[in-house]
C-alpha cells in the first residue's frame, strides 16, 4: 500500500511537469491502464488510475478556460459567491460560479475583482453582474508567484473585474447552490457578532469555519516568522482532537445507555460519534486539503479497527494520500499538500508515538515528564525535517520556532480550540451564552499572539535563506532523514555536510561574466544586472492598486538568483511604470546606492545624480552613464528624454539601457557619436512611435532588441512600425509579454547568448502561450 500509493504520486507529478498542451496524452494513458489491468490486474492499474486521472482533469480544467473571442468583452453573468471573499482597500476579490444555463458563454468558474463595490460580496449569496473577462494569464518570472498555477490548481476558467453597470445587482438565492458555503457563512457571522471585534477574532474564525481572509499579511507574516502558521490550517491536531473528544463523549454515552437497560457497545458508540464529528468540522473547514487528509486517516484507523484489525500509520497515510490524488488531482503543485503529509511522515519515521484512535490509543508514556519530553523531540523533529521544504516554498525559516511550538500547541489543544468550538456549538442555541465562552477563549489567544510577537522581535527570530534548487532541496531532505532518523546510522554527522548547499543558497550561481534579466512586469521596465559580485537593478516596474512590481517581481527575482546584497539602484525617470516599485526595493536594500535624476522619498544619504560622465567598473564590466548630458540652452529635457541612459560594457559585448527616452535624445546621443553598436538594447519607450528612430535604429544595429511591454496593452506597444525598423536592422526580436522574463549571459568566451525565456522554457500545461508569435528566430539566435 505504502509503496503504490508513493508511485501513484510519482506518476501524477509527472503527469504535471509536461512541457506543452496535453492533446491526446488522457486517451492514451487510459488504454495504457487498460493494457495494464489486463496484465498486471487491479492493484497495478489502480496505482495508474490517480495519474490517469490527473491528465483528465488536466485536461478539463484547460477546456473549461474562457473562449479567446470572448476575452476583454463586456458579459453578462450569474452565479454564486462559493468561497469566502478576500478584501483589500478600495477592492473585493471572490470566486463567483456562474449559472450556466443563464450564462453558457463564460466558464464555471471565474475570479473577479470588485472595485467601488455598491454592496459586499459574501459567501452564499447569488449575483448578475456585469464583467470583462480573459483568459487567466500573469506576468512570468522565475522565483516570482505563478497566478496561472493557482488559477489551475481552483479550477479557474476566467478572470475579470466587474464593471460599473446599473445591472448589477443581487438576486434569488438557489436552494442546492453553495449550501455549506452559506452555513459556514451564517456560522462566521454569528462568531463575529459574539466576538464584538476584538483582535482574535479573524484567528478564532480560523480555527472554527476555516475563514482565513479576515487574517492581515502582517498577521500571516506573524504566524510564519513563529513557525506557527499550521495552527490556523484544519488539519490532523484539530480533527484528530475534535475526534478523541466526541469519541470520549460517545463511550460515555453508550455506559450511560447501558446503565438505563438500552443494548449498544459504547465503544463502537465512541467511534461512530468520532467519525460524525470529524466529518462536521471538515465540513465546516471547507474540506480543505490537510483536512480531508486528517479525515481519511481516521476514517482508515476507525474502518480498520472496528474490523478488530490495527492499522500501521504509514498505512493510513498511504491511504489519505491515495484518496487525496483522487479527489483533487492538482494538490501536488501546492505547498500544503508536501507539508501536511511530510510532516507526518516525520514523525513516523523518527519513531514518535502517534496516538490512533483504535484500541490502545490510551496507552501511556511511562516515564515521569514523558509527554513533554516526546512533544519537544517533536518539534525538535519537525523543525529539522521540514526545513528544507520551508526554505524551497517560503526562503525563510522559524529559528524561534521549536520554543513557541512548545507553549501554543498545548494551549490551542487544551484550551483555544475546544472554548472556540464548544462557544461554536453554544451560539446555535443562546448568542449570550456563546459569547461567553468565546471571549476566553479570543483572551487566550490574544495573550499567545503577544508572546508569539515577543519572540518575533528577537533578533534571530528567523533566518532569511536564498531559494534552492529542486535538485540540492531533494538532497537536503535526504540529509535530514538521517539526522533524525531514531536508530543509529553510519556516518550520521556527515550527513549534516550535505545542509550547506541549501544553507548558502544554490538557485544560481553566480555570472562567469555579466548576467542580464529583463523581468516581466506588464507595462513597465526593470532589470537586473549582476556580475560576479554585484548587482545593480535598472528601473523597478509599476505600481498597482494595492501592491508594486517591487514587492512581487523583483524582490522574487533577486531571491531567486541569490542577490543577498544589492550595490546600486538606477531609476530611469519618475514615470509611474517605472519608479512604482522603488519603495519596496529601498526598504529591503536601504544602504543601495540609489542613482536618480532626483532624490526618492527624502533618501540622500547615499544619492547620486544620474548624469552623463558618472562611470564605474565592477568585476572587470564596465557601467557608463550616457544621458541626460547638460543643456545648453533654455530648453530642458522632458521626462521622458530625461531618461538616464546606461552602458554596460564586457569585452566586445555591449548592452544600452535607455530608458524611455524618445527621437530628441536619440538624435542627440547619435549626433554627439555617443552611442555605436551594441549587442543587445531595450527598446526606448516599450516601442512607442515616439522613439526608435531610424538614425538611433542604425547607429546601434543591435543584435538582440527587448521589447518590455504588457500583454496587450492599451497603448498597442510595441508599434508594429517599431518592431518593422528593427527587424529591417536584423535584430532578434523579443518581446517580454510573450517570452516572460528573458535572462541574458556573456561567458568566459565573450559571447552573449540568451540563456532562459521564463514563458517559453519554463512553460507547463497551465502556461498561456500565444500561438500566433513565432520565436524560432531568436531561437537559432541564441543557438
Amino acid at each position: 500500500m505504502v509503496w503504490g500509493a508513493c508511485l501513484a504520486l510519482v506518476l501524477v507529478c509527472l503527469t504535471q511537469i509536461l512541457p506543452g498542451p496535453l492533446m491526446l496524452l488522457p486517451e492514451l494513458s487510459a488504454v495504457a491502464g487498460l493494457l495494464l489491468l489486463v496484465v498486471g490486474g487491479p492493484r497495478s492499474c489502480g496505482i495508474m488510475l490517480p495519474a490517469i486521472w490527473s491528465l483528465f482533469h488536466a485536461q478539463w480544467v484547460m477546456d473549461e478556460r474562457l473562449a479567446v473571442a470572448l476575452a476583454g468583452q463586456d458579459i453578462l453573468v450569474t452565479g454564486t459567491v462559493c468561497e469566502f471573499p478576500d478584501s483589500a482597500p478600495g477592492v473585493y476579490r471572490f470566486v463567483l460560479e456562474a449559472d450556466r444555463s443563464v450564462s453558457p458563454e463564460v466558464p464555471g468558474r471565474i475570479f473577479l475583482s470588485w472595485y467601488e463595490a455598491v454592496d459586499r460580496p459574501l459567501a452564499g449569496q447569488r449575483w448578475q453582474l456585469k464583467v470583462r473577462l480573459k483568459r487567466p494569464r500573469s506576468l512570468s518570472n522565475p522565483g516570482s508567484f505563478d497566478f496561472e498555477l493557482w488559477a489551475f490548481v481552483r479550477q479557474l476558467g476566467a478572470t475579470g473585474y466587474v464593471r460599473r453597470s446599473s445591472l448589477n445587482h443581487r438576486t434569488p438565492i438557489r436552494k442546492n447552490a453553495c449550501q455549506l458555503t452559506r452555513v459556514r457563512q451564517h456560522m462566521a457571522a454569528l462568531i463575529e457578532g459574539a466576538l464584538d471585534g476584538r483582535g482574535a477574532t479573524g484567528y478564532l474564525l480560523a480555527l472554527s469555519v476555516g475563514v482565513k481572509n479576515r487574517l492581515s499579511d502582517a498577521e500571516w507574516d506573524l504566524l510564519r516568522r513563529t513557525g506557527t502558521v499550521h495552527l490556523m490550517a484544519i488539519s490532523g491536531l484539530h480533527i484528530g482532537l475534535v475526534a478523541a473528544l466526541m469519541m470520549l463523549v460517545g463511550r460515555q454515552a453508550g455506559r450511560i445507555f447501558l446503565l438505563a437497560g438500552i443494548q449498544c457497545a459504547p465503544l463502537y458508540c465512541g467511534r461512530w460519534l468520532a467519525l460524525v464529528g470529524a466529518f462536521v468540522y471538515s465540513a465546516l473547514a471547507g474540506f480543505a486539503l490537510p483536512t480531508v487528509r486528517a479525515l481519511v486517516m481516521v476514517f482508515t484507523v476507525m474502518a480498520l479497527a472496528a474490523c478488530r484489525r490495527r492499522v500501521p500509520g504509514e498505512q493510513a497515510l498511504a491511504a489519505a494520500l491515495f484518496v487525496v490524488l483522487l479527489m483533487e488531482p492538482s494538490a501536488p503543485q501546492s505547498a500544503g499538500f508536501w507539508l501536511s503529509f511530510y510532516a507526518v511522515t516525520l514523525l513516523l519515521l523518527s519513531g514518535i508515538e502517534l496516538r490512533s484512535l483504535a484500541p490502545g490509543w490510551q496507552t501511556r508514556l511511562r516515564r515521569p515528564g514523558g509527554k513533554m519530553q516526546q512533544m519537544f523531540r517533536a518539534q525538535v523533529v519537525l523543525s529539522i525535517g521540514l526545513a528544507p521544504l520551508v526554505i524551497f516554498y517560503f526562503e525563510q525559516v522559524s529559528v524561534v520556532g521549536v520554543v513557541a511550538n512548545l507553549f501554543t500547541v498545548p494551549v490551542f489543544s487544551i484550551l483555544i480550540v475546544p472554548l472556540t468550538l464548544v462557544g461554536m456549538l453554544a451560539l446555535l442555541i443562546s448568542p449570550a451564552l456563546g459569547g461567553k465562552i468565546l471571549v476566553p477563549a479570543a483572551r487566550i489567544m490574544e495573550w499567545v499572539l503577544d508572546c508569539l510577537q515577543w519572540l518575533d522581535s528577537l533578533p534571530f527570530s528567523v533566518w532569511e535563506a536564498s531559494s534552492t534548487t529542486m535538485t540540492w532541496t531533494a538532497v537536503a531532505v535526504i540529509a535530514t532523514l538521517i539526522l533524525i532518523w531514531p536508530r543509529p546510522f553510519p556516518g550520521r554527522l556527515l550527513a549534516a555536510s550535505l545542509l550547506i548547499p541549501l544553507l548558502g543558497g544554490s538557485s544560481a550561481q553566480s555570472p562567469e561574466v555579466l548576467r542580464i534579466v529583463v523581468m516581466d512586469v506588464g507595462q513597465g521596465l526593470a532589470v537586473l544586472v549582476q556580475t560576479a559580485r554585484h548587482a545593480l537593478v535598472y528601473d523597478t516596474g509599476p505600481a498597482f492598486r494595492t501592491r508594486n512590481a517591487g514587492q512581487t517581481v523583483v524582490l522574487p527575482v533577486l531571491r531567486h538568483f541569490g542577490v543577498r546584497k544589492l550595490d546600486a539602484l538606477v531609476i530611469s525617470h519618475g514615470d509611474a511604470d517605472h519608479i512604482g516599485g522603488a519603495s519596496s526595493v529601498l526598504a529591503a536594500f536601504p544602504d543601495v546606492v540609489l542613482i536618480a535624476s532626483n532624490p526618492i522619498s527624502g533618501r540622500s544619504g547615499r544619492y547620486r545624480r544620474c548624469r552623463a560622465g558618472l562611470a564605474w567598473t565592477w568585476d572587470t564590466v564596465r557601467f557608463s552613464v550616457l544621458h541626460p548630458q547638460r543643456q545648453t540652452g533654455r530648453q530642458s529635457w522632458s521626462e521622458n528624454d530625461g531618461s538616464c541612459v546606461l552602458m554596460v560594457e564586457s569585452g566586445a559585448q555591449r548592452v544600452l539601457l535607455p530608458g524611455d527616452i524618445e527621437k530628441r535624445a536619440e538624435r542627440a546621443l547619435v549626433d554627439d557619436a555617443i552611442v555605436s553598436r551594441v549587442s543587445l538594447v531595450i527598446a526606448p519607450h516599450h516601442g512607442s512611435n515616439t522613439s526608435s528612430g531610424q538614425a538611433f535604429v542604425d547607429a546601434t544595429a543591435p543584435f538582440y532588441v527587448v521589447f518590455p511591454a504588457g500583454y496587450k496593452n492599451r497603448w498597442g506597444f510595441p508599434k508594429s512600425q517599431v518592431v518593422e525598423r528593427w527587424l529591417r536592422s536584423g535584430a532578434c526580436i523579443l518581446k517580454t509579454a510573450e517570452s516572460g522574463a528573458i535572462v541574458f549571459e556573456i561567458d568566459a568566451a565573450d559571447e552573449l547568448v540568451v540563456r532562459w525565456q521564463h514563458r517559453l522554457d519554463g512553460r507547463r500545461l497551465w502556461t498561456e502561450i500565444d500561438r500566433k508569435w513565432d520565436h524560432r528566430p531568436c531561437a537559432r539566435a541564441a543557438d
